[in-house]
């Protein structure tokens, strides 16, 4: 895991014009603080599915979301996938905060960077496992985009046993504890044109998938990551 500064800054409402030296000096310290304290977990767990028009069939669990089944479309299996920086994480944004509003809004974007750059990291190790069958995955889709309801976080964690496993509970607003956490799902595909890790540098700006993981964008700005219950992957 290590910090993407320019998704820092990104974080910080620097889109489009360069950040000040005095701001890419705290996400540069406070950066490489949390790099060597936090200890993030993950778990992860495959399922074979079945996609309709409008619903995923998965585990005996039916998810009716037109949004999600477009994403999943020719897909053969999915992961259930969650993340999270660790209860020390938290901690840490609230004692920058102490020093100051400024220090505590570059920790939490530094934090919320992180969580992205480790999600990255663990998918890439999953498409590495799936490659020796030929396959590929989907970029990350969570609960809280489009229609993919929130309320389905409910039916994730008992899945992947969060709370044992990586030590993240779900509040009965649906938030989860620690903050800095993510849940996904993850298609698995024989196709490789929308591998996950294609999407950043794809031309194709009428694909689908495309619109689909452009929305966690859209939800950061205008909701400050909470797309997934609390991150936005």
């Amino acid at each position: 895991m290590r910090l993407n500064e320019k998704e820092a800054l990104r974080y910080l409402g620097f889109r489009g014009r360069p950040a000040d030296p005095e701001t890419v000096r705290a996400v540069r310290e406070i950066g490489a603080a949390l790099e060597k304290s936090l200890q993030p977990k993950c778990v992860s767990r495959r399922y074979a599915v079945r996609v309709s028009e409008t619903a995923v069939e998965l585990d005996g669990w039916r998810i009716e979301s037109v949004k999600l089944a477009r994403h999943l479309r020719g897909a053969e299996a999915a992961y259930l996938f969650a993340a999270t920086l660790g209860v020390q994480a938290d901690a840490m944004v609230r004692r920058y905060a102490v020093r100051g509003a400024a220090a505590g809004a570059v920790a939490d974007a530094v934090c919320s960077a992180l969580i992205e750059d480790y999600c990255d990291e663990m998918q890439a190790r999953l498409a590495v496992e799936e490659a020796r069958n030929g396959l590929f995955l989907r970029p990350r889709f969570s609960p809280g985009y489009g229609d993919f309801a929130l309320e389905s976080q409910r039916e994730i964690f008992p899945r992947l046993a969060c709370e044992k496993r990586i030590g993240v509970t779900l509040t009965d607003s649906l938030l989860m504890t620690p903050f800095k956490s993510v849940t996904a799902v993850i298609g698995v595909t024989a196709s490789p044109d929308c591998a996950y890790n294609k999407c950043a540098a794809c031309t194709n700006t009428a694909c689908a998938f495309r619109a689909e993981t452009e929305a966690p964008e859209k939800v950061r700005e205008s909701a400050g990551a909470e797309g997934s219950g609390n991150e936005t992957p």
